[in-house]
This record gives structure tokens, C-alpha cells and sequence, in this order.
């Protein structure tokens, strides 16, 4: 529940966003987040502050599967910053992204309906770097995919793609 309400204030925080006077999109997507060997869900955001230059927070979980009772977690929220070049004007946007990551994560063993820690909980700081490219179908709606790696001491590897919508 702790989790739901965090994504709950991130995407109001996202939406307040915009009153800026900038280009804004939200959207949802499925990740891969290697370092947990896990699926997840993404929730995205992205504004254009100014020519070419975009901010995209976005929020993560990641659930792996329970695998002889172990099971990890992980709660993500990033803030990067792209660098938007046109590849095909109007259709096809690629860009490499750099920024920042936090990292909420649990590894454990699940006993009946508990979820019974081994001790190895924690949180992480970390820089993100990678790229990723956005397909335009029309005004309204894009398609977006990128991989980022991200340094910290749960350091990383998440693939990402889903849909975005202008606000």
C-alpha cells in the first residue's frame, strides 16, 4: 500500500507540472531491471524546458518472482535529463540521458503470507546514463524505449519501453 501511494503522489506531482508553460507528457510502460532479474512498471513524465532539452522524472517497481521462497523488490524513482536529437523530423527522436536514481529494495524469504527479511534491505543513490529513442503516431501519442545503467551500490542495468501521451 506504502508503494501505490507513492506512485499516487508522484504522477499528481508530475501532473502539476503542468501549469509550466513547456510541452508535457505522461505515460506508462513495462521495464526489465537486470539487477534484480525482474519485470516492473514504469510511470513517465517528460517536459520540455527548453529547445532540445527535456526533464523526465518517472517512477518504477519491480517485482521478480518468488524462486524457492526468495523474492526481490524494488521501488526506483529517477530524474534524468535528455538531449532530444531529430532523426526524422516529427516521427523519430533519439537522445542520450543522464541523471539521477533512488533505489528502495528488499531481498527475502517469504514464509507463508509474510514476507520475512534476510537483513538485506536498503536504499542507493545513483547516477544513471544511457539513451533512448521516441516514435511520434501522431500529436497526441508516442511510443518510447531507452536503456540506462545506473551507478550506485546496487548498480544496474533497466530496460524500458512504453507509451507517452501530450498533455
Amino acid at each position: 500500500m506504502n508503494t501505490i501511494k507513492k506512485i499516487a503522489l508522484i504522477v499528481t506531482l508530475i501532473a502539476s507540472i503542468s501549469t509550466i508553460n513547456a510541452q508535457l507528457s505522461v505515460g506508462v510502460g513495462a521495464a526489465y531491471n537486470e539487477g534484480i532479474d525482474a519485470p516492473g512498471l514504469l510511470v513517465k513524465g517528460e517536459f520540455e524546458i527548453m529547445e532540445g532539452i527535456v526533464i523526465s522524472p518517472s517512477v518504477s517497481f519491480f517485482s521478480g518472482s518468488t524462486i524457492s521462497g526468495y523474492k526481490n523488490n524494488l521501488f526506483a524513482l529517477d530524474v534524468n535529463g535528455q538531449y532530444i536529437i531529430e532523426i526524422m523530423t516529427d516521427e523519430l527522436k533519439v537522445y542520450p540521458l543522464a541523471g539521477l536514481n533512488y533505489s528502495s529494495y528488499k531481498h527475502g524469504f517469504r514464509q507463508s503470507n509474510d514476507f520475512v527479511l534476510t537483513g538485506n534491505t536498503g536504499n542507493a543513490l545513483g547516477l544513471n546514463v544511457g539513451g533512448g529513442g521516441r516514435w511520434y503516431f501522431s500529436d497526441q501519442m508516442s511510443v518510447f524505449a531507452e536503456l540506462k545503467y545506473t551507478v550506485s551500490n546496487l548498480s544496474q542495468v533497466v530496460l524500458g519501453a512504453g507509451i507517452l501521451f501530450e498533455l
